[in-house]
């Protein structure tokens, strides 16, 4: 995968390259680094992550575009490009560059030919303009240091009619391993600071035990 062009390029869609941040970085917390791919794909993880019903909750059509940012081990990457269907493409998007060749090769495993890989920097998810569909964020938006910034980045990317979907950590005692409080973003919080940057919350779907899981659209210009 050099060079992590991706595996379908989808009509001439290009994504750009950034220079690689290992999730080693300062940006990462320490809880979450060095596990290997493995360790998201654990089984036990499905009871609480409940991915095809997270999936299904997105309502993606066949040949939709999606962007899963902070792919990690494709975990969701793969369910969505199930979502999209062949016409689809689905963007895995992540910092770490030996998590995109676990992307890849489990791709070509399962016949996944539609799926783009793009090396990021932290602050910037590298996609064209309205490029997608739907932005899928799981477990990753406590780890983006200047939000506000990185919204109006994810804006752009989105074609007209995109939505945003977040999933993260409650910021209360759980009784998993989960990132520290102190990096845990509130529910709240996420609301407010996504609505500043111009989101609507158009869903809160109470589907997780230790997770929110919200979907914004962006609110029209006034």
């Amino acid at each position: 995968m050099k060079g992590h062009q991706g595996l379908r390029t989808n009509g001439g869609i290009l994504c750009l390259i950034a220079l690689l941040f290992l999730r080693g970085s300062a940006d990462a917390d320490p809880a979450e680094r060095h596990f290997p791919p493995e360790y998201f794909e654990r089984p036990e993880r499905a009871s609480w992550q409940k991915p095809d019903e997270v999936v299904a909750k997105l309502n993606l059509k066949p040949g939709d575009a999606a962007a899963d940012i902070g792919a990690g081990s494709g975990y969701f990457t793969r369910r969505l490009v199930r979502a999209v269907g062949d016409g689809g493409i689905v963007f895995a998007v992540d910092v770490d560059e030996s998590m995109l060749r676990y992307i890849h090769g489990q791709a070509e495993k399962e016949g996944m030919h539609n799926i783009v890989t793009v090396l990021c920097p932290p602050n910037n998810p590298m996609l064209a303009p309205a490029t997608v569909d739907l932005i899928f964020i799981c477990d990753t938006i406590h780890h983006i240091s200047n939000r506000s910034d990185y919204y109006r980045r994810l804006q752009r990317c989105l074609k007209p009619g995109g939505r945003l979907a977040v999933v993260d950590f409650q910021k209360m005692n759980l009784p998993i391993n989960a990132p520290p409080m102190s990096t845990r973003i509130a529910k709240e919080a996420l609301i407010e600071e996504a609505a500043a940057a111009r989101f609507a919350l158009s869903q809160d779907i109470d589907l997780l035990p230790y997770q929110y899981f919200l979907v914004f659209s962006i609110k029209a210009s006034p």
